[in-house]
């Protein structure tokens, strides 16, 4: 187990930061200094709860890419169901406002769980039934959310301008996932009931594809259909179910960013990015819960100290440049298989 930690994400990351400490020096700036940054960014309450509210989002699109890939699904479309899963939060928290504030919030977050759920069995049913990719269909799903989103937002929840919706706030003007025990902690106001929904994603994640046999299932699937077929199981409906489940993660994300640190829903003109950073997050963290929710804590560490570097001189697309490097040493993690390596050394020896 600590050999696999070792080679999927401890050494390619510290590689990644090797070489970025040699970026940054060859740009003439200190590494010493982002050291500082960081240790300013980690003695401030309020700066770790800003890298939570970034975290967030990236920890259940992670979850989704992660659990659709575990069952031999390639999701590629956790952008489109974490920004349906959005909308439609969004829409029911505003069209049933001044509610009971519980109602409220657990349709809300129902909704996009729901909605972001259905969005990916689209592609899991395509899928199951005409054996169409489900890498095509979640990718062009990811436009169709996109631009559904900017339909909808002007049409039914139109705010003060055809970008953005009404606030979704309770009635007594408070959000929906304040929490006085988190903004008492961290003195933020962004963070709340969102960072225990994220945690309680990740536990959920683990005990169905751990301890269920539900989720054997699914990975039994995923691995082998046509063995999994031969002894009894439903392939095609377990197709759906994990892209459904897959789906639902992503849609969680939207609903809580939404609900959360943002209090609207935006129609943007492009991607956020969230569903295809958890692209990353799942490879890092080897489509497992713990790792998923490691990999999006690194990357919204990252996406803290990015504007912070600014301030030092540094541009901030080395922080975009360590997130290549970590990403693309993690899928050519082979370089630090110890057996490899091995074999190399081995080989040289012989040449001699």
């Amino acid at each position: 187990m600590l050999k696999k930690v070792l080679t999927n994400a401890v050494l390619p990351i510290l590689a990644s930061f090797i070489i970025g400490a040699i970026l940054i020096s060859a740009i003439g700036a200190a590494p010493g200094d982002v050291l500082g940054v960081m240790g300013d960014i980690f003695t401030d309450p309020n700066s770790i709860a800003e890298i939570f509210v970034s975290t967030i989002p990236l920890i259940c699109t992670g979850l989704s890419v992660a659990f659709a890939f575990r069952t031999g699904l390639f999701n590629i479309g956790a952008e489109g169901q974490f920004i349906m899963g959005g909308l439609f939060a969004g829409i029911v928290a505003i069209k049933i406002q001044g509610m009971n504030f519980y109602v409220v919030l657990i349709a809300s977050i129902l909704a996009g769980i729901i909605v972001g759920g259905l969005w990916a069995a689209i592609a899991g049913y395509l899928k199951a039934r005409f054996n169409i990719s489900e890498v095509v269909v979640t990718i062009m799903l990811n436009y169709t959310a996109l631009y559904f989103v900017q339909f909808a937002v002007p049409k039914f929840i139109r705010g003060t301008n055809d970008i953005i919706s009404q606030p979704l706030v309770a009635s007594d003007g408070s959000g929906y996932l304040k929490n006085d025990l988190i903004e008492g902690i961290f003195n933020n106001h962004r963070l709340g009931t969102d960072l225990f929904l994220a945690i309680f994603a990740v536990i959920t994640f683990y005990i169905v594809m751990e301890k269920t046999v539900f989720g054997y299932e699914l990975r039994s699937v995923g691995f082998n259909p046509s063995a999994s077929r031969f002894v009894g199981m439903k392939v095609n409906r377990n197709t759906v179910l994990s892209m459904a489940i897959s789906g639902a993660f992503a849609g969680l994300g939207g609903a809580l960013y939404n609900m959360g640190p943002v209090g609207q829903v935006v129609a943007g003109s492009t991607f956020q990015g969230f569903g295809y950073m958890g692209i990353a997050v799942a490879l890092i963290g080897a489509n497992t819960a713990l790792g998923s929710f490691l990999g999006a804590l690194l990357f919204g560490f990252l996406g803290v100290l990015t504007p912070q570097l600014a301030f030092i001189g540094i541009p901030k697309d080395i922080a975009n440049i360590l997130i290549g490097l970590i990403v693309l040493f993690v899928a050519a993690k082979a370089i630090f298989d110890s057996k490899l390596l091995d074999k190399l050394v081995s080989k040289k020896k012989g040449d001699k």
